[in-house]
């Protein structure tokens, strides 16, 4: 009778060991909680439907059990800093003039471990796309794409005036644009836009000094003196004009009544097509020149900050910014919005596709030829003041109209950029 006892209880006990087993097995096959990770953008037109196409394109493909959410946001830093941890997004698209009121708010920690993110595929930062999201020697955001601003040109008509960009100065500019002026055939040299951006370009080709080494603006040197000379003598003797219609510079060239345009890197396909149904002839670009010859180029573009407390949160979103960095949607993103890739081996490999057109060659080219060479500015991170953005506005639009003192423009538009700088 006791043998028959035991051997019952035996059962009974292998029974529910079996049963705990099973249960236990089913535990562990159950999926790991999924995260939800939203990211706030103010981007619109082709921007907001790329940035849609990679975010599905993540939701598709990742097995980290993480739904990445996109949602179009206004005053983004406003409404942050006005809500509680637990109910911010967890990334943010920003820009360099942003990342200073990012840092002042506290919404980014001191030293964010980007490195996961960069190590997955190596770390071929562009150094300028690097520099635009760093303080302090330390990278706060990365950087999604970048552009910079140049110099496009009739190529057939600066040939006939002998003007060779490669070679050009600072005077060999300010001649062509005069040689190319007729004010009675209704031609003119250069074509400035009227925005803030264009002179800090001019002055950062012109070798000035834009931030100093103590964090303050310092482009009213001797370099940024030169450069209003220059630009007095080309907007005072009417070779250039300063115009508030976007559309204006680019169907001016297209059509042949404006020879130069200084414009961003971002217009160039909408540039070359317009170019391609006016006129039809050669168009070409390249760096601003400078005093001795071709001078630094200004190279700004959208980065993605993680602003998710520590933890899960945290840790699914780096996942989400390492990815944003692969080849895969480095490669996308480019292709559907008109930015350069911020990793060299990317723009490296897009020199050697077949039927490239000439001008994206030449941005491709100029692009490495910065970075090897070092002759490169990243925007600023105080631009966002808007006494700054207006002072410079003002400078460029009165440097021509001064023939005594241009220079006092760069002079008060340095005072006004200083107002609120914090290094």
């Amino acid at each position: 009778m006791m043998n028959h006892t035991k051997r019952i209880t035996w059962v009974l006990l292998a029974l529910i060991l079996l049963l705990l087993t099973g249960c236990a097995g089913e535990t562990q096959s159950l999926p790991e909680e999924e995260h939800i990770i939203v990211l706030w953008h103010a981007f619109t037109g082709a921007e907001s439907q790329a940035l849609q196409t990679l975010t599905d394109r993540f939701n598709a493909d990742n097995s980290l059990n993480i739904v990445l959410l996109t949602e179009y946001q206004q005053d983004i830093i406003a409404k942050i800093s006005g809500t509680t941890a637990e109910h911010r997004p967890d990334l943010v698209i920003l820009w360099p003039k942003d990342l200073q009121a990012y840092i002042t708010a506290g919404l980014i920690g001191a030293t964010p471990d980007l490195s996961p993110a960069m190590r997955r595929e190596g770390a071929d930062l562009l150094p300028m796309a690097e520099a635009l999201y760093s303080a302090n020697d330390t990278m706060l955001a990365l950087p999604l794409g970048l552009a910079t601003y140049m110099l496009y040109y009739n190529v057939d008509w600066l040939s006939d005036l002998a003007y060779m960009p490669e070679t050009a100065t600072w005077e060999d500019f300010r001649r062509t644009a005069c040689a190319a002026t007729n004010p009675l055939g209704g031609q003119v040299g250069l074509g400035l836009p009227a925005h803030a951006s264009s002179l800090l370009s001019l002055l950062t080709s012109g070798g000035a000094e834009i931030v100093g080494a103590d964090g303050f603006y310092n482009f009213a040197d001797q370099s940024g003196q030169q450069t209003a000379l220059v630009l007095n003598q080309i907007l005072n003797g009417a070779c250039g004009v300063v115009y508030s219609d976007l559309s204006d510079g680019i169907d001016r060239l297209s059509h042949s009544s404006m020879a130069m345009l200084v414009e961003s890197s971002l217009r160039l396909d909408q540039i070359d097509r317009a170019v391609i149904a006016g006129r039809n002839f050669k168009l070409g670009v390249s760096e601003l020149p400078g005093p001795d010859g071709p001078g630094r180029t200004l190279w700004y573009g959208p980065g993605m900050v993680i602003v998710a407390p520590e933890g899960e949160r945290r840790d699914a979103a780096l996942s989400v910014l390492g990815w944003f960095y692969s080849t895969e949607a480095q490669a996308m993103w480019s292709s559907n919005t008109d930015y350069l890739p911020v990793r060299r081996s990317l723009v490296e490999s897009r020199l050697t596709i077949e039927g490239l057109i000439a001008v994206e060659t030449a941005l491709l080219e100029m692009t490495l030829r910065a970075a090897d060479q070092g002759d490169w500015v990243a925007w600023p991170r105080f631009t966002d003041n808007m006494a700054c953005r207006a002072s410079l506005l003002r400078g460029l639009l009165s440097i021509g109209q001064d023939v005594t003192t241009p220079g006092a423009y760069i002079d008060t538009a340095v005072t006004a950029c200083n107002t609120g700088v914090k290094p």
